[in-house]
């Protein structure tokens, strides 16, 4: 349990780091680029509408090449950035045909709390991400074990004294099974989080639930290794002391 597992659960994104990480909403304009164009003094609108729409077109392109994503997780992800694209789409669109400044403000006012991409959308991803990647590395994990249970059974029919060995095993399984309880139902509960959701105060609190059990799980994973490297060097001391019997 020492080489892939470190790995895929260093690459979770826990912490609200990268994962909250919010980008200024659209704000009003300052004036400082009024003019008596009606479209110049919106063009801060519209470049909240397009860098939105460029950053989920990015995030889209990096979440193809990850292999932890699920089938499912990824068709979701990719429904909830196609939709929120066709929102921000259409919105640009209204905003440009609204016949009064008044107008254009109010649907300008919508583009942060009416999408949130990032606070919401783009989370969703990394964090599903990250939860997808904790199970993959728990598989591999369960595959490392069960090699090891080879190896213990053989060193008993060997002679070999395997219970300090298989003391580390036992506490190293704890661990992930922890890891894995804490991290069932993270992605389902990210994923099912909407804007409004976010508005309301609920699907913050799930945001962050999600985090906080992100960095548990991770912690378990890292205190399971521990106990897996411990259950390997106590395995080849008992071999050793078999050989030098």
């Amino acid at each position: 349990m020492t080489t892939r597992i470190p790995r895929l659960a260093g690459a979770l994104l826990v912490g609200g780091l990268t994962l909250g990480m919010a980008t200024p909403a659209f704000a009003e304009d300052t004036g400082a680029e009024s003019t008596s164009d009606d479209s110049a003094r919106h063009r801060p609108c519209e470049r909240a509408i397009e860098r939105r729409l460029n950053d989920l077109g990015n995030v889209q392109v990096r979440l193809d090449g990850i292999d932890a994503l699920t089938d499912g997780h990824e068709a979701t992800i990719d429904g909830i950035i196609d939709s929120t694209e066709a929102g921000l789409t259409q919105l640009a669109l209204d905003v440009e045909e609204a016949e009064t400044p008044a107008d254009k403000l109010a649907l300008c006012l919508t583009v942060a709390p009416g999408y949130r991409v990032y606070l919401v959308v783009i989370p969703q991803a990394h964090l599903t991400v990250a939860a997808d990647r904790v199970d993959k590395a728990l598989g591999v994990g369960d595959d490392i074990v069960a090699a090891f249970d080879a190896a213990v059974e053989a060193a008993i029919a060997a002679g070999a004294d395997v219970d300090d060995a298989v003391e580390h095993r036992d506490a190293a399984v704890a661990h992930f099974d922890a890891a894995a309880a804490t991290n069932a139902g993270i992605a389902d509960s990210v994923l099912a989080v909407t804007p409004a959701g976010y508005n309301d105060g609920s699907g913050a609190a799930t945001l962050d639930a999600a985090r906080a059990d992100l960095r548990s799980a991770h912690e378990q994973i890292g205190e399971g290794m521990e106990d897996g490297r411990d259950a390997i060097e106590a395995l080849r001391d008992a071999l050793e002391d078999l050989t030098d019997d």
